[in-house]
């Protein structure tokens, strides 16, 4: 009875690290381009107020070779989303993202990617999407070192309009459960 309570067990983690592992980046076009949480969907992920906390005074060098200096980004809300190319969820959430990006003035994505393999994977990955948001490669762990610590991928963290760490969320970001906070953060009500 112990071995079989063993095998499932092994059995079950090996069926969760290939759902989070795989490596294929495309998406059925009749599969719903939304993270909105449906019957049998993924789960968005747990919201966790933080601090506040000041950002730190980090540069990061987006892929196009732009600098963004994250403690000078005074009036801009920033939504810096931990990721990668592997990760099934991460690539979920994209949609959503692309969209904040583009519908909420004031508001700036920044995806930090923690590919091993950086821009020779992340770059292709990003054409072939079309991520209309900033991209970094976080090669060296600056990034996930000042704004960590990174318990699992997708992270968010949130930064308020005068550079305060307020919220976290591990897992999917939760769009419209979200986007009222981002618009009162946007508005200065929060």
């Amino acid at each position: 009875m112990r071995r079989l309570s063993t095998v499932a067990c092994i059995a079950s983690l090996l069926l969760l690290l290939g759902a989070c592992g795989e490596d294929d980046t495309t998406q059925p076009s009749d599969q719903p381009s939304s993270s909105v949480s449906e019957p049998g969907g993924p789960l968005p992920g747990k919201v966790r107020d933080v601090g506040p906390e000041p950002v730190p005074g980090l540069t990061l060098r987006t892929l196009d070779g732009a600098e963004i200096d994250l403690a000078a980004q005074d009036g801009q809300v920033l939504l810096i989303n931990f990721w990668a190319t592997w990760c099934a969820p991460c690539r979920e959430e994209i949609p959503d993202l692309k969209r904040l990006h583009t519908d909420l003035d004031n508001l700036t994505v920044i995806g930090v990617a923690l590919d091993r393999k950086g821009r020779e994977v992340v770059e292709p990955f990003a054409r072939k999407l079309d991520i209309n948001y900033p991209l970094v490669v976080d090669k060296s762990g600056a990034a996930e070192a000042e704004l960590g610590p990174i318990p699992g991928l997708p992270t968010t963290v949130l930064v308020t309009p005068d550079g305060q760490v307020t919220k976290r969320v591990v897992g999917i970001f939760p769009t419209e459960k979200m986007r009222p906070t981002l618009e009162a953060m946007l508005s200065d009500e929060a």
